[in-house]
């Protein structure tokens, strides 16, 4: 750990002390190491802690508010436009059928076998669901996606029939949406217009959101007030307890340093929900969807001069089917963990 980068600030700016658990407040800590940046070339060091108490990973010092934004300075790949995919074939076809009978969109060429297909193959089906993030179909209920990049969610949600928007700080993110034709607002939920932060939304969904916030357990606070009642918060984020996170050490894709300030174990964010006021707080099973990580992973390790079985693209492709069937059957050591809660219809309001 270099006492220079403490005292000094980083590249970007300046640090931030973060002693506590983000999660439930405790100083009983051990240490994951001192990580790089994957992302961009950096002699910056960031140590790694977990929560002797609830298990979370957390980043301590994390860049101060001041600088957090230049930990973002690149081309951030879910900022980017999109790409239009070959959608041509067999097995799109097949995809296609089982989106449009579970999520009720419209795509075209779609075959209605892949619903049969796909509802018989537990790994895909856990994984195409969570594609829709389990949402039900709407008829113009209103959704939000907290750090919506470059809106790809919002214009599926639309296809299910939701009046969907997007929130993002990034000004590259928010300059893709608009190209898109999506309703965006550049800021943070804090910047929503009045109307839209009290009883408002029908569903939130904070996809690869949450770890990027300073304080997680406010935000969530926050989105259980700006909830109608009876609305949904679905939650995707990095499990800090993660198969790949015990094999690849900080070489796992998902530390993300700096950008990903805290990872909370499973536990302690269900009890964060409920605390927030949400009930029915319940994980999901996650189903197939190591493969593209662990092979990333495995390049860090070898980018790194990594000696051993953690850079074998062959190890990464065989651990990653192991991963995928375990999280087909459990919560627990999936790469991501994911929350849907939903608030009560007469649930209390906090006052303010």
């Amino acid at each position: 750990m270099r006492d220079a980068n403490r005292a000094n600030g980083w590249s970007g700016g300046g640090l931030t002390s973060v002693p506590e658990c983000p999660l439930c407040g405790s100083n009983d800590r051990h240490s994951l190491g001192v990580a790089k940046d994957a992302m961009q070339a950096s002699a910056d060091d960031w140590p790694l802690w977990r929560c002797s108490r609830c298990r979370s990973a957390w980043l301590d010092p994390r860049p101060d508010d001041a600088s957090i934004s230049a930990a973002y300075d690149f081309d951030y790949m879910t900022h980017r436009a999109p790409q239009t995919p070959s959608r041509e074939g067999r097995m799109a076809s097949l995809i296609d059928g089982y989106l449009n009978y579970r999520f009720k969109t419209k795509r075209e060429a779609a075959s209605r076998l892949g619903a049969v297909i796909f509802s018989l193959i537990l790994p895909l089906r856990l994984k195409l669901n969570y594609f829709g993030r389990h949402l039900s179909p709407s008829r113009g209920g209103r959704l939000l996606d907290v750090g919506c990049g470059n809106g790809d969610f919002v214009v599926l949600a639309k296809t299910m029939g939701w009046a969907a928007e997007g929130v993002d700080p990034d000004e590259a993110a928010i300059k893709v949406c608009r190209n898109r034709g999506i309703v965006v607002t550049h800021g943070f939920i804090e910047d929503l217009p009045q109307e839209q932060r009290h009883l408002y939304w029908h569903a939130i969904t904070m996809s690869h959101s949450l770890e990027h916030v300073v304080d997680p357990q406010n935000m969530l606070k926050n989105v259980f007030d700006m909830l109608a009642p009876g609305g949904t918060l679905w939650i995707g984020l990095p499990n800090p307890e993660a198969i790949g996170a015990r094999f690849y050490g900080l070489d796992w894709e998902s530390y993300d340093v700096p950008r990903h300030l805290t990872l909370p174990a499973i536990d302690i964010l269900k009890k964060v929900c409920l605390d927030a006021g949400f009930e029915l707080v319940e994980a999901r099973n996650r189903g197939a969807h190591t493969r593209r990580l662990y092979k990333r992973s495995a390049e860090i390790a070898r980018a790194r001069a990594k000696k051993g079985i953690r850079g074998s693209a062959v190890a990464a492709r065989l651990l990653s089917i192991i991963a995928d069937l375990l999280a087909t059957i459990s919560v627990r050591y999936a790469e991501e963990t994911v929350i849907v809660a939903r608030k009560a219809y007469d649930a209390p309001q906090r006052s303010s």
